[in-house]
């Protein structure tokens, strides 16, 4: 450290007299400045706390938009332009696409082909993993790549007893690698091109930054077969899906009848723990959380809280006097008789329940099944399971009917965590499916318009049979549109009341002090930075627009600088909640939130290092 600041000391004489000029001569900023860096600060702040979720916040700053459109020279159809932006309308026909290839079954046919290549080798199967999502990356949405996949790799550690932590994770750190090679391998990749367009600075081609995006992919598949799958840690715990049922934890709800013997017996007395090893956390009497002790005496209607596994909870059906209480309420003359079972899911990130609650979903009538333990990323809730607020990534065990529980594993809102029959999809139709997405990719390769043949994509999938028309809606991710809508005029308001060239004057002068390539880097850290705080496309909506007016100042290559957001944003593997595919297999993986830190930290330290260095030797500055 002492010699980091001996070296430094030269610099500060210059630095300070060039800051003391610059804040007392150049550094000036209009209200309308000011209040646009207000709005985005107060942005990132909200998306930060994680208070509300972070669609619904792009769409109040819209709202706000709207409301001081006079002040930040935004006009009202230029506030919503967000809607019938290029960037949102290609990112909805990406999904579509995606849509279509997975209700053909097809990533559930390489996934078969992929178990049969992996062989019983640790290395073998990560590589052939790596390999396998990789690029179906590069050409669908990588989020349906990985909710596919999930079972399958699940299935490799099952067969081998090897912890499926060892490959969750590097299937989804390969899925976003995978995702920079091509235009369409991310939604961010569209967005960022589509703002590259709107400011004069062009658009990018299908594969016009392929070259550097190979030498990305390359490097994070090298850094996880030669010093990942050292750091990735083993959740043996976790070993498997029957395994996990009878090992994990869970908080359930069980309530002491009218006619249980248990009744004016203490918990003690009861014997519940010794026979069952069921764990009594808690009790609530009359709808009041009280406190206990063993000689408090069991009242009827009591509702107990446990914490039990799968087999313990099975066996409560069994103890005379008591039921697990969502069952005791289901009440459904239909599934009288039916023959009932158990499933685990995972919440996707494109379900309607993320947000609300069991109840305020009307969870029971609408799957005809019941939960009857939640967890979330390892973690029990400890509240009444009907008022707890769901989100994405939470782990669901429900019980009901065989019927329910098949209908419920072909619902794209959640993420079964079993292999689903292949035969549940229109496999018939895979070559159509991929012919249209081939002719996608090589039409706009040859210079049409990626809007134009992705929108025609669409309309193929639907009159060819491979997705029916409420398969369509399902396949749209509106959370993430609604984000590009609220947020692209932010970008516009940051422009026209002068931040963002401020932001570029200021970098610009300190630019003074460095190479480009350097001033590359720096922008790459700090999309980094930002997309772990917030999410990708807010990070590529915020820092475009700066990089461009930094590197128009600079005398650079503007599409350089947008390079280093777009690949940052679209990489983000330090934190579980920094994108989507890390949130989906932290709770099958058994993952604990350091984890990323430890695996993917050096991995965003290493691509922030190579990744200006590919730009600049293959792009140039």
């Amino acid at each position: 450290m002492a010699a980091l600041i001996l070296l430094a000391l030269p610099l500060f004489g210059p630095l300070s007299q060039w800051g003391a000029k610059f804040i007392h001569e150049e550094f000036t900023m209009t209200f309308e400045a000011a209040l646009a860096f207000a709005i985005l600060i107060g942005a990132l702040v909200v998306f930060a706390l994680d208070v509300f979720r972070i669609d619904f916040v792009a769409f109040a700053i819209l709202g706000l938009i709207l409301v001081l459109g006079p002040v930040l020279n935004v006009k009202p159809e230029e506030a919503i332009s967000g809607f019938s932006n290029p960037a949102t309308i290609t990112v909805m026909a990406m999904f579509i696409l995606s849509g279509g290839i997975y209700r053909t079954g097809m990533i559930n046919v390489l996934g078969r082909r992929m178990t049969i290549l992996a062989g019983d080798g640790e290395l073998r199967q990560l590589l052939i993993v790596i390999l396998t999502v990789g690029p179906i990356s590069m050409f669908i949405n990588n989020t349906a790549a990985v909710a596919i996949l999930i079972p399958t790799v699940l299935g490799l550690g099952r067969r081998e007893g090897r912890p499926p932590s060892k490959l969750l994770m590097p299937l989804s750190f390969a899925s976003q690698l995978g995702g920079v090679v091509t235009l369409i391998g991310t939604s961010t990749n569209v967005l960022a091109s589509s703002l590259s367009a709107e400011r004069g600075y062009g658009a990018f081609s299908m594969f016009e930054f392929a070259k550097i995006g190979l030498l990305v992919f390359a490097t994070g598949v090298l850094y996880l077969l030669v010093i990942g799958r050292r750091l990735t840690p083993e959740r043996r715990q976790e070993l498997e899906i029957a395994e996990t049922y009878r090992i994990r934890e869970y908080l359930s709800e069980v309530v002491v009848l009218d006619n249980s013997p248990l009744v004016g017996q203490t918990l003690a007395e009861s014997r519940l723990s010794q026979q069952f090893g069921i764990q009594v956390l808690e009790i609530t009497r009359d709808g009041q959380k009280t406190g206990f002790l063993l000689a408090d005496r069991l009242q009827a209607r009591d509702v107990l809280f446990v914490q039990a596994n799968r087999d313990q909870l099975l066996s409560i059906k069994d103890i005379e006097g008591l039921e697990i209480e969502p069952d005791e309420h289901f009440g459904s003359e239909v599934l009288k008789g039916a023959e009932m079972g158990m499933l685990e899911v995972v919440i996707g990130p494109n379900s309607d329940l993320i947000s609300g609650t069991l109840e305020s979903a009307d969870f029971r009538k609408r799957y005809d099944c019941i939960v009857i333990a939640i967890q979330r990323h390892g973690h029990l809730i400890r509240e009444r399971l009907a008022k707890v607020r769901l989100g994405f990534g939470d782990t669901l065990l429900l019980r009901g009917p065989a019927f329910a529980l098949e209908k419920l594993k072909r619902n794209p809102s959640f993420i079964v965590t079993e292999q689903v029959p292949v035969e549940e999809f229109r496999t018939g139709k895979i070559p159509v499916a991929l012919a249209i997405v081939v002719a996608v990719v090589i039409v706009a390769a040859l210079g049409v318009p990626i809007l134009i043949t992705s929108i025609v994509g669409c309309v193929l999938m639907r009159l060819t049979g491979c997705l029916k028309m409420n398969e369509l809606h399902e396949a749209i991710r509106w959370d993430v549109l609604l984000v590009l809508a609220g947020l692209i005029p932010l970008g516009l308001a940051l422009e026209r009341t002068g931040g963002a060239q401020l932001l570029a004057d200021l970098a610009a002068r300190l630019a003074q002090y460095v190479s480009p390539l350097v001033v590359v880097g720096i922008f790459y850290a700090m999309t980094t930075v930002l997309t772990e705080l917030i999410s990708n496309n807010a990070s590529v909506v915020v820092m475009v627009p700066v990089g461009g007016a930094t590197a128009h100042a600079l005398g650079l290559d503007p599409q350089a600088l947008i390079l280093a957001i777009m690949f940052a944003a679209s990489t983000s593997f330090s934190t579980p909640v920094g994108y989507q595919t890390n949130t989906m297999i932290y709770g099958p993986g058994g993952y604990k939130f350091l984890d990323f830190v430890r695996v993917g930290g050096p991995l965003n330290l290493l691509l922030a290092i190579v990744t200006p260095i590919y730009i600049y030797l293959f792009w140039g500055i």
